[in-house]
């Protein structure tokens, strides 16, 4: 036994062996060093706190963080956490990186798009694709049934490309075909587009096509023109919802041409007819 113990290559094995259990344990131990085993961190709340008290908790947590979105919640605090992954209370190691979504600091904006002379159904789908919702329908006489010829938002007529707070809600105005009704054109000479469209729509009539002399570069180029001419021209008899065709100009000497209208019959001259 004693030339058993004593021999070379015994001892080598013995080594060897001692020397592969010390490498095992140390690596086990460092594993457990590295992954922190059977350390964890409960992840605070951090719902309501901004991304500086958000940072302070976590650092003193030794976790990190990283902000993945920005959406806009009614009644949350803007730049406060609204979302967190992993949640409030789930145990984590250490330098976890925590995923934050914070609130927006004001509301995302989307562009309206031009939704006249387009059908109330595929009006209704562009709307709930960019993220508006239509409300209320005003129906007005129109040459066109069921067709969209203006939207309000907030009470106003909003042109193809205002701004409008995401989620939203619009009015449609929606064309309900001619009446039998008729009513007498009314002059429109020297408004603007706005105007025009507001005096029309007093009227119960509708604005047709809109053409310019010279075709502006801008909106608000477009804003400077006024109108020179109409067709029907003032004082025609039209249904209810009859569109306008307008015609504009800068030129105010287009203005000292006498404005072509139907002449209306006074009373008297009513009288005299019958």
């Amino acid at each position: 036994m004693k030339r058993f113990f004593i021999n070379p290559f015994t001892i080598s094995l013995v080594v060897a062996a001692l020397l592969l259990s010390g490498l095992f344990f140390g690596s086990l131990r460092w594993l457990d060093d590295y992954t922190n085993h059977g350390k964890e961190i409960i992840v605070p709340d951090l719902h309501g706190l901004d991304e500086e008290e958000a940072e302070k908790v976590l650092t003193d947590k030794k976790l990190a963080y990283e902000i993945i979105d920005s959406i806009f919640v009614k009644g949350e605090k803007a730049g406060a956490v609204i979302e967190q992954t992993p949640e409030a209370g789930s145990p984590v190691k250490e330098d976890r990186k925590i995923y934050l979504t914070i609130n927006a600091r004001s509301p995302r904006q989307v562009v309206l798009p031009d939704l006249r002379d387009v059908s109330l159904r595929q009006a209704e789908a562009i709307i709930t694709s960019i993220g508006l919702k239509a409300g209320e329908y005003e129906y007005v006489p129109s040459e066109y049934k069921d067709l969209v010829q203006d939207v309000k938002y907030n009470g106003e007529i909003a042109k193809p490309g205002a701004r409008i707070t995401d989620g939203a809600t619009i009015t449609l105005l929606v064309g309900k075909g001619l009446s039998d009704e008729t009513t007498v054109v009314v002059s429109l000479r020297g408004l603007t587009l706005e105007q025009a469209i507001d005096q029309a729509h007093a009227a119960s009539l509708n604005i047709g096509a809109a053409l310019y002399d010279v075709e502006p570069q801008n909106e608000k180029e477009k804003a400077q023109y006024f109108v020179y001419k109409q067709e029907p021209v003032t004082g025609s008899e039209v249904s209810l919802g009859q569109a306008i065709k307008l015609f504009f100009t800068t030129d105010k000497k287009m203005l000292e041409v006498p404005e072509e209208k139907v002449e209306i019959p006074s009373a008297e001259e009513e009288n005299l007819w019958e």
